[in-house]
């Protein structure tokens, strides 16, 4: 069995937003979406399409932490999906378009084949995962799920659901292998070392660094500025697109609804305004 991580594509296809983005941001996302349901705390959200793709995609997101799904995708997905997460009705002028609660939360994170950080100096702080690992039977019948160790930041899928998706030639997915129970150890290791070769010819190769509102502006002017394996640039309609690297050397490039607050602490450097 493999894992993977939930993602989306936001480049060839429709973009969308909150035309009150303030508002629901501050009233649903960020107290919400933490594995639990939401049920009557959830409004009347409209939900417009700004910008038109070469192609409509059967799924987006809210950064890359909360998908959002047409009404086909739901329909082709449903067995995977009941029980596992809520479906949270999106206001759309003409499409029906839903925000994906999941609410299927296992501990099944592998502490001791995983390679977990902790904050300096304090142990049995909890910092983040560099390697996963899972423990096979615990998310062996659960196609979607979430683990407490990031139950607001990353949602996982299995093999039936990457396939599933693929069989029903679902749009604007992506998925980031995390993890191959046939393959313990090796895979991860492998992309491991590749995004970390990556990211060392990057360091070896910056320029004049800035802070995050001095990168800001250089963005705005057109430039391309990137810090570890962050990028950011605008979009040819202006708007703004965030990518993370990825093993192969790629980008993967997402539309933000805000700036994550990681973002802003980092320090930045002019590059490449053509990466892709």
């Amino acid at each position: 069995m493999k894992v993977w991580r939930w993602g989306y594509e936001a480049d060839k296809y429709d973009s969308f937003t909150f035309p009150n983005t303030t508002e629901v941001m501050d009233e649903y996302i960020r107290p919400h979406f933490n594995g639990t349901l939401i049920g009557d705390k959830w409004g009347e959200i409209e939900f417009e399409t700004y910008r038109s793709g070469k192609m409509s995609s059967d799924c987006t997101g809210i950064g890359n932490k909360i998908p959002i799904f047409n009404d086909r995708t739901v329909k082709a997905l449903k067995p995977y999906l009941d029980s596992n997460v809520e479906l949270l009705p999106l206001k759309h002028p003409t499409k029906m378009f839903y925000a994906v609660n999941v609410i299927r939360v296992i501990d099944a994170l592998d502490y001791e084949k995983s390679v977990v950080e902790y904050v300096e100096g304090n142990p049995n702080l909890f910092k983040g995962v560099s390697q996963f690992a899972f423990k096979l039977e615990a998310i062996r019948d659960y196609p979607i799920f979430k683990i407490p160790e990031y139950k607001k930041l990353r949602v996982f899928v299995t093999d039936s659901f990457k396939e599933a998706v693929e069989a029903n030639h679902l749009k604007g997915f992506t998925f980031e292998l995390v993890w191959d129970s046939e393959n313990v150890g090796d895979a991860e290791a492998d992309l491991e070392r590749k995004v970390q070769e990556q990211l060392d010819a990057i360091e070896r190769n910056k320029g004049e660094e800035f802070n995050f509102q001095a990168a800001q502006r250089k963005m705005e002017a057109g430039e391309c500025i990137a810090s570890g394996k962050w990028r950011l640039k605008q979009a040819e309609d202006g708007t703004v697109r965030m990518g993370s690297l990825q093993a192969d050397g790629s980008y993967h490039w997402i539309q933000p609804s805000y700036y994550p607050p990681i973002l802003l602490d980092l320090k930045w450097h002019v590059v490449d305004k053509l990466a892709k």
